[in-house]
């Protein structure tokens, strides 16, 4: 007698709650009638599920996004960069703490030595289901100079993820991964590892709407910001032989209207705004931002990140102040909302060679960046914007670049501070390049933004 499993399964929702309502309704009918009707199913979610952009995230430190999670509840998850990278260490120690599910993510470790995993991370998980042997693995991206900068480990992927296959429990006959490794890694690890039956895969955003076979296994993901749901069909015969893979996606925003939609995603929004109501500072005037050009806030930013970083000057781009300041009472939900996005600072220790190639290439590029839609690479805004960096200049008539109104000096070293739209989007590939890069986390812009307004006016805290 033919078995049949099925797998639901989201990622990269990034906390886009207003999907949330469509999403949960969605799979909570399928986990009802899967239980009514006693068929075989498990819910995965692959990682990236909270983003500090929304206030909900930013206002609990990701515990109301675990409280989503729960409320289905999902079978297993991993864990992607914006819950490992851009949360501190004692809040990604607690983001878990009440979850009902396990976290699963072979890679990731609580030293940097890589000695012991955390207790709340499982390596490898197993299910049975209609006398099934499921083996879950999970992993997730290696930013390891993020990681290892807040006191975790990470190890490459491939390598820990071919251990646990090593040792597979005895009698265990499906292995499903939990990829949180972009769509280039899922088909790699197909072809190198042949172990795996199935790779839920999420990171980088890709749709497989009727999912790729790779070597043998099946490749699934669900796209983006929760706009599709993705569904593993597997059909095994009486000895848990697999006769088939198959699968599918659901456009979220053709899935029947969840009840009282709207103000459920009002109340994630409201809640949050609620969270960060505390007052920062009080200001005299209106700090206005300007996407196409300097503005006082951009240079109390570039000041506040050169101080925070004893960089010379800040590269950034303008798009990334998204609301003004009005006279009065600053708020942490005002700070939130005009620099939304999970941004570090990057300090960068350059040769004089090596800026000279980075302020010429801003000079020749500035134009055709500022109104490009940018989506991506920590930057959450609606226009990459006008490029900012301060104390920088070019001579169009000599075809030189400037610093201080001077030539770059070559035989000396330079510290620039940057964020991190710029060492990982391909807009200038010499900040890739170059190899001294320290990493400012867990403090974001906004968090060192909030810091100098502090400074600012008269509420003055230490580092």
């Amino acid at each position: 007698m033919k078995k049949r499993l099925t797998l639901w399964h989201t990622n990269d929702i990034h906390s886009h709650l207003e999907k949330w309502p469509r999403i949960f309704n969605f799979l909570k009918e399928k986990r009802t009638a899967a239980n009514k009707e006693n068929k075989s199913a498990l819910f995965f979610d692959i990682g990236d599920f909270l983003d500090r952009v929304h206030p909900l995230t930013e206002g609990t430190n990701g515990l109301a996004n675990t409280d989503l999670l729960n409320q289905l509840p999902y079978d297993a998850v991993t864990f992607g960069n914006n819950e490992g990278t851009t949360l501190a260490h004692e809040d990604l120690e607690n983001l878990y703490e009440h979850a009902t599910f396990p976290v699963v993510c072979c890679n990731f470790y609580a030293d940097k030595e890589r000695t012991k995993q955390p207790d709340w991370v499982k390596s490898i998980v197993y299910k049975e289901i209609d006398q099934v042997k499921i083996a879950i693995i999970g992993a997730t991206a290696p930013f390891r100079e993020y990681y290892e900068e807040m006191g975790w480990g990470i190890e490459e992927p491939i390598s820990s993820i071919q251990k646990q296959v090593a040792g597979l429990e005895e009698g265990t006959d499906l292995v499903i991964l939990l990829s949180h490794l972009g769509l280039p890694s899922d088909e790699r690890i197909a072809l190198e590892i042949p172990e795996i039956d199935v790779i839920l895969g999420g990171h980088t955003h890709h749709l497989l709407e009727t999912g790729k076979v790779e070597g043998n296994a099946l490749l699934a993901a669900a796209g983006r910001w929760g706009e599709y749901i993705g569904k593993v069909d597997i059909e095994l015969d009486e000895k848990n032989q697999i006769l088939s893979k198959t699968a599918m996606t659901f456009k979220t925003e053709d899935l029947p209207t969840a009840p009282n939609e709207a103000r459920e995603i009002q109340g994630f929004f409201d809640k949050g705004r609620a969270e960060l109501s505390e007052k920062v500072v009080a200001i005299p005037g209106k700090l206005a931002h300007n996407w196409f050009d300097d503005s006082e806030i951009a240079q109390i930013l570039n000041a506040a990140v050169c101080e925070w970083t004893g960089a010379e000057t800040f590269v950034m781009n303008a798009g990334i102040f998204m609301t003004d300041f009005e006279a009065g009472i600053v708020t942490d939900f005002d700070i939130h909302q005009m620099l939304p996005h999970p941004l570090n600072a990057i300090a960068l220790t350059m040769s004089g060679e090596e800026l000279e190639i980075l302020i010429d290439g801003i000079y020749r590029k500035k134009a055709e960046l500022q109104d490009i839609p940018l989506r991506g690479f920590g930057f959450r805004g609606e226009y990459f914007g006008t490029v900012l960096m301060d104390r920088a200049d070019f001579d169009l008539e000599k075809q030189v670049a400037l610093f201080d109104n001077k030539p770059i000096d070559k035989t000396r070293e330079y510290r620039i501070a940057t964020h991190d739209t710029f060492v990982f989007a391909p807009f200038f590939p010499i900040v890739k390049q170059i190899k001294r890069k320290e990493v400012y986390t867990p403090e974001l812009l906004r968090d060192i933004l909030k810091w100098k307004l502090k400074k600012m006016y008269g509420q003055e805290e230490d580092k």
